[in-house]
């Protein structure tokens, strides 16, 4: 059957759509490996879709910690693969369920941890600097889904990652729980909120100041403890123009706590209160 021309236009424009957003992905990436530091930070986006992708825009602490604002832009995207499973990625961290089940997930989880080097706070930039470290990890977690809006679900997420880069030699743990509800036609709105808790490297490798740190900035020697590193809450909201291309937006409040609050980079010279503000676009099929 020969196809009208308004579905031409129509496929013409979701093709060169999507061909933008891969584009503008992998200028997002290349950005955003030289900027952004407060990685563990991003408001994640679930959509009813088996497969999108999409770019997003955020304001987040210039580090973990502190009390400045940067700015970033960061890909997002999932796609799917045999019945139920998938790969994900949101900003630096890259997941794969290899379970085949409408509910439960499971696989391997592969993140990219940002360092810190030249912060904006003068004093924190005189401390010993981090570089990225690459940690490999899994993840798993159950999610409900109403068979009769796919909109209308809630699920929890656990998982663990370990550095493999010998950056901080540290793992990580934390709990994430969600839901989803859509409020009209073209608006759902989405929520969660979450834990981390932090190994004895990790934490004093971001939060502690050496006796050489002290004498070059300034700040007290101080060791940091693992232990429950932050908790968190998210809220989002998600306008559907069509079945393809959706807007969203959300803020994410995360709270310092244990050590790492009580860390002079913190305490002193940034703040235990965690802001994040973030919008994109996003393309589904």
């Amino acid at each position: 059957m020969k196809k009208s021309k308004r579905s031409e236009r129509g496929g013409r424009f979701n093709s060169l759509g999507l061909y933008m957003l891969l584009t503008a992905a992998v200028v997002m990436i290349q950005f955003q490996l030289s900027s952004a530091r407060a990685s563990d930070l991003i408001i994640p986006i679930e959509i009813a879709q088996k497969n999108f992708f999409g770019m997003g825009m955020g304001a987040y602490p210039d580090y973990f910690g502190s009390d400045d604002t940067a700015f970033g832009l960061l890909p997002m995207g999932r796609i799917s693969f045999s019945g139920e499973r998938y790969v994900s990625l949101l900003a630096s961290d890259l997941r794969i369920n290899l379970i085949d089940s409408p509910n439960w997930r499971l696989g391997p989880d592969f993140y990219w941890r940002f360092g810190r080097k030249d912060v904006d706070d003068t004093v924190v930039d005189r401390i010993h600097e981090i570089d990225g470290s690459a940690e490999i990890g899994l993840f798993g977690g159950y999610v409900w889904k109403d068979p009769q809006e796919v909109r209308r679900q809630a699920g929890v997420t656990v998982s663990g990652l370990w550095d493999v880069s010998s950056e901080h030699d540290g793992w990580t743990g934390g709990v994430n729980v969600f839901g989803m509800y859509p409020v009209t036609r073209p608006v759902t709105i989405a929520g969660g909120a979450g834990f981390t808790y932090a190994s004895d490297e990790y934490t004093n490798t971001y939060f502690g100041v050496t006796t050489i740190d002290a004498t070059a900035s300034g700040l007290p020697t101080y060791t940091a403890d693992g232990g429950t590193r932050d908790g968190r809450v998210w809220l989002s909201a998600i306008l559907s123009m069509s079945l393809k291309w959706h807007f969203a937006a959300g803020v994410m409040y995360s709270r310092l706590l244990g050590d790492a609050a009580d860390s002079p980079i913190v305490k002193d010279r940034g703040s235990e209160n965690q802001w994040i503000y973030g919008f994109g676009v996003i393309y589904a099929w």
